[in-house]
C-alpha cells in the first residue's frame, strides 16, 4: 500500500514538474547568483524527496548497492555489477574532455562559443563571477538528479510493477524531458546521456560513480570549457 501511494505521489509530482517546466517550490533564498538559486532548488526539489522516499521504504542502501530489482536487467544488458570500474570511466572522461577542449579551442579561434547539444544559453556562465556558482550547480545536479532519476524513481516504479526495466526506462525518459528547455536536441542528448548513466549504475553496482560522472560532465560543460573559451577569445 505504501509503495503504491508513493508511486502515485512521485508520478504526480513529476507530471507537475513537466507541466510547469521548473521546480514547483524553489527556495527563495537571497542568493545573488542564479546558479546558486538553481542548485538549492535541485537539492530540495530532487535530492530531498528521493532521500525521504528511500527512507520511507527502508531502501537507503540503494545508494551504496544496486537494488536487487535491477539485477536481472544488468545481467541481460551484459553489464553485471562490477563489470564497469572507475578506471574505465576515468579513461572515457579524460578522452572526452580532451576532445571537448580541442573542439572548444578550434571554435574559440574563430570567435565562437563552445558547442553544446541543445540550447543551454540560459544556464551558461556569463562572467568569471559565475564560475564558482556554476560549479556548485554542476555538483548539485550530479547528486540530486542521480538520486531521483537513477535510483528513487526507477526503484519505486520497479517495486510497484515488478519490472526493473520499466523503472529505468521511466527514470531515463523523465530525466530527458526535464531538460526540454534545451530544445529537442537537448532532450535527445539527455536521453542518450541518461541511458549511459543508467548503464553505468548497473555496471558499477553503486550510485556514487554515475553521480561523479554526471557532476564532472556538467563541470566540463558549465565551467571548464566556457572559461577556456572565454580566455582564448580575449
Amino acid at each position: 500500500m505504501l509503495v503504491a501511494f508513493l508511486l502515485i505521489l512521485t508520478l504526480a509530482y513529476q507530471a507537475a514538474l513537466l507541466w510547469r517546466g521548473r521546480l514547483l517550490a524553489p527556495l527563495r533564498i537571497g542568493f545573488d547568483a542564479r546558479h546558486l538559486r538553481w542548485a538549492s532548488s535541485l537539492c530540495l526539489g530532487y535530492g530531498l524527496p528521493a532521500l525521504l522516499g528511500l527512507l520511507a521504504i527502508g531502501r537507503l542502501d540503494g545508494i551504496l548497492h544496486l537494488p536487487p530489482e535491477f539485477l536481472p536487467l544488468a545481467w541481460f544488458a551484459g553489464v553485471p555489477p562490477g563489470s564497469i570500474g572507475p578506471d574505465i570511466v576515468v579513461i572515457g572522461l579524460v578522452a572526452g574532455s580532451a576532445l571537448g577542449l580541442a573542439l572548444t579551442w578550434w571554435r574559440a579561434r574563430r570567435g565562437r562559443a563552445p558547442w553544446t547539444a541543445g540550447d543551454v544559453r540560459t544556464i551558461m556562465p556569463t562572467s568569471d563571477a559565475d564560475l564558482w556558482p556554476a560549479t556548485v550547480l554542476a555538483v548539485s545536479a550530479g547528486v540530486a538528479e542521480e538520486l531521483f532519476y537513477r535510483l528513487w524513481l526507477p526503484l519505486i516504479v520497479a517495486l510497484a510493477t515488478g519490472s526493473g526495466t520499466a523503472g529505468l526506462i521511466v527514470g531515463t525518459l523523465c530525466f530527458a524531458l526535464m531538460h526540454r528547455y534545451q530544445g529537442w536536441a537537448g532532450v535527445a542528448a539527455n536521453t542518450v546521456g541518461g541511458g549511459l548513466l543508467a548503464a553505468l549504475y548497473l555496471g558499477s553496482g553503486a550510485l556514487w560513480l554515475p553521480i561523479a560522472v554526471h557532476a564532472l560532465v556538467d563541470l566540463n560543460a558549465l565551467v571548464l570549457r566556457p572559461a577556456f573559451s572565454a580566455r582564448l577569445r580575449r
